[in-house]
């Protein structure tokens, strides 16, 4: 008797209208489900928007007034279904808004403008920061431009800059970076205390950084303190007209890297003279006999010392010491200035009254050096010398960036190169910059989530 009552019990329930089963697969909201249609590799929803959801402005999203009765059928591409391919179908229409003027209806499922759902991009923006463009078309069944664009109109949507937003930065980094060959660079702006880029722009050169600068409020500008860079001359007169409480502080690996490049002019030289004396060095015919002097390997030994001089002496093994004494005994000019970059690397790394010291008796040396390369590196750290003080003082670096850099060249490279440039600093804000790109299913959740709590 009692599974007689169970038994009419559950005949006498409703069934689950198809209508509410689909919108739960495909995720879709504000509208019902007409019809459904599936071939080998499709499954395809129609559907209608409900009485709250039409006549709104596909840019604004305000209720306007049906201009005209001309339906144009669209179809939006959604998350595959195992391995079918899902579309939704549904006749549009334009409304004319007070704001926008004439535009097409508004659907909750998609951004205006674009063929695929906001859970289907979001995926794609996922997948592309961590996979090449190609191996995303190949596994999402889209255009390989196609990911790009996708890409940029995930930006537009989650951008919500901290410039834009008022907040203050206190420690900020720039730099730029190359991007392709032929001289092509972007500038970047790293925020050090939240870790992340916040402006990326392309073009180099105080006209490009100044395009930051006035996007700051006045209010942000006073509140930057200290700023991390190399010594580029449009960097330093960008952050002495725009920014006047910030320190600027010159990279101590940049420093190094300036008496390296100027100790390896002065190795080209030595070479060069080296070569030039054993071209006068005249030899008989035939074999050397045992009693011959041997012929003078020295022009060979400077020539590949150059890794050996861009080391530290306590990282150096027998082969390179060898090397350094040569240079020492036979070339005193490029020990010299072998002996000045060790001395200056050494100073970056003491305490800032010691460093100060003993950077003014280095300056002092480095003048009366009578080596041209030496001078004109002299000339360089005298013009950033309170930049380098600067760096030494508060303990900062322009590491940060350096490795953001790095991580661009490798998504460029990741990604085979790009066509399109605002494809290429969408991605980059994306994988860089403040914004968590999360996959479809999170992000849907939480959209569910703040549905509820709005409700």
């Amino acid at each position: 008797m009692g599974y007689f009552l169970k038994f009419n019990r559950q005949k006498k329930q409703k069934k689950k209208p198809m209508s509410k089963l689909y919108k739960s697969i495909f995720n879709v909201n504000g509208c019902s489900v007409v019809k459904q249609e599936q071939t080998d590799t499709t499954v395809t929803i129609t559907v209608r928007l409900t009485k709250g959801n039409a006549s709104r402005c596909g840019c604004c999203g305000r209720k306007g007034k049906l201009y005209d009765n001309g339906r144009e059928q669209r179809v939006w591409r959604t998350l595959d279904l195992g391995t079918k391919m899902g579309f939704i179908r549904m006749d549009t229409y334009r409304v004319k808004c007070k704001k926008c003027g004439v535009k097409t209806v508004k659907v909750p499922w998609a951004s205006h403008r674009s063929g695929f759902t906001d859970a289907f991009e979001q995926q794609v923006a996922w997948a592309v920061c961590s996979m090449s463009k190609k191996a995303v078309a190949k596994q999402l069944r889209i255009a390989w431009n196609t990911v790009g664009e996708i890409a940029d109109r995930v930006w537009d949507r989650l951008d919500t800059r901290p410039i834009k937003a008022g907040c203050i930065f206190r420690r900020i980094g720039i730099d730029e970076t190359s991007y392709k060959k032929g001289h092509k660079y972007i500038t970047v702006v790293v925020d050090h205390d939240r870790r992340c880029v916040i402006w990326v722009h392309e073009g180099y050169g105080k006209e490009v950084l100044d395009l930051f600068m006035r996007e700051l409020s006045e209010e942000q500008r006073k509140g930057v303190e200290l700023v991390t860079c190399d010594g580029a001359k449009w960097i330093r007169s960008s952050i002495e007209e725009f920014l006047p409480n910030a320190e600027r502080c010159v990279d101590s690996f940049h420093v190094v890297q300036w008496a390296t490049e100027a100790l390896d002019k002065v190795r080209v030289e030595a070479w060069k003279e080296a070569r030039k004396e054993n071209r006068n060095q005249k030899r008989g015919r035939g074999r050397p006999t045992k009693d011959s002097v041997p012929k003078d390997r020295t022009a060979e030994g400077i020539k590949n010392s150059r890794y050996a001089l861009g080391k530290a002496p306590e990282n150096l093994n027998e082969s390179q010491q060898r090397k350094i004494e040569l240079i020492a005994s036979r070339y005193p000019r490029l020990y010299r200035a072998y002996q000045l970059k060790e001395e200056l690397r050494i100073i970056l790394k003491m305490g800032y009254d010691d460093a100060r010291e003993n950077l003014d008796r280095w300056l002092w040396r480095a003048s009366h050096s009578r080596i041209g390369s030496v001078k004109d590196l002299y000339a360089k750290i005298k013009r950033n010398y309170d930049g380098i003080l600067n760096t030494i003082r508060l303990g900062v670096s322009n590491a940060r960036i350096e490795a953001t850099n790095n991580k661009i060249k490798l998504l460029i490279r990741t990604a085979y190169g790009f066509r399109n440039m605002n494809n290429m600093l969408s991605l980059i804000m994306l994988s860089c910059s403040y914004v968590d790109v999360k996959i479809a299913y999170e992000w849907e959740s939480e959209s569910r989530e703040s549905s509820s709590k709005a409700a």
